[in-house]
């Protein structure tokens, strides 16, 4: 199952697991972004993301799957 992430500059990042995602996020910080982020520092993004839930800015989601709300 793929996860998702949005950048609020409109990419979006996939992978099938979390550090693939973590690379992924790392990768597009420095090539548009001139941010070189550390594995830590672009898991946390992720993480943030995962959070707040919300479409705004940046946000991971496991496709395929309902939020909690959505399940009723």
């Amino acid at each position: 199952m793929d996860r998702v992430i949005h950048c609020h500059c409109g990419f979006e990042a996939r992978a099938e697991h979390e550090d693939g995602l973590v690379t992924e996020v790392q990768r597009h910080a420095v090539e548009a972004h001139g941010m070189a982020l550390s594995h830590d520092e672009a898991l946390l993004l992720v993480f943030r993301a995962e959070l707040d839930g919300d479409d705004a800015g940046a946000q991971t989601r496991q496709r395929g799957r309902t939020r909690p709300e959505e399940e009723e």
